[in-house]
């Protein structure tokens, strides 16, 4: 078993090299490690990521979420890492969730919130942010999970909308796919 150091450590490598895309201009400084501390943290990336569910990634669908919400057993909580909060919370969110930004999740005023005995529920708008979260919250020892696609999943007004016309603005024909 590994030291809760050295998740925080690989909680922080993670965090950093998942918000940070190699094109980023300014990437995340971080400290540098040594090659033990690689060692270390690539162990852990190699357990957590061959310890993922089959085909599963630790998702549930807007419907399982709404299942849950009615069964009211009260094993869960959701976390809603949208930001900003008065545009996207505030203006209509999941019965009962709580608003953790996503760049404040690690935190350890937001994680003395979260239970360790419970499931939580992440999302954002769309599932990019939430992952990163999940993730984190992986490592640290939560029973973290993600809902499939975000509040789109959940809600389709705004700014779901928007978040869908951009998609659809991006896509274009004549990709090359290699075969």
């Amino acid at each position: 078993m590994f030291r809760l150091s050295s998740r925080l450590a690989l909680a922080a490598a993670l965090a950093a090299a998942l918000s940070s895309p190699a094109w980023a201009e300014k990437p995340i400084p971080m400290p540098e490690a040594s090659a033990a501390e690689q060692a270390v943290l690539q162990k852990f990336v190699s357990a957590y990521m061959s310890g993922l569910p089959s085909n599963e990634y630790y998702d549930l669908t807007a419907q399982d979420v709404a299942d849950k919400l009615k069964a009211n057993k009260g094993d869960f909580v959701i976390v809603d890492v949208r930001v900003p909060k008065d545009k996207k919370f505030d203006k209509g969110h999941i019965p009962g969730a709580m608003f953790i930004g996503v760049m404040d999740l690690a935190k350890p005023e937001s994680l003395a919130k979260l239970p360790k005995d419970k499931d939580i529920i992440v999302h954002c708008d769309t599932g990019q942010q939430q992952n990163k979260a999940v993730t984190a919250l992986r490592l640290l020892g939560y029973k973290a999970y993600a809902m499939k696609w975000g509040y789109m999943a959940w809600s389709p007004a705004p700014p779901t909308a928007l978040t869908l016309a951009e998609i659809q603005k991006s896509i274009a024909p004549g990709y090359p796919v290699e075969k």
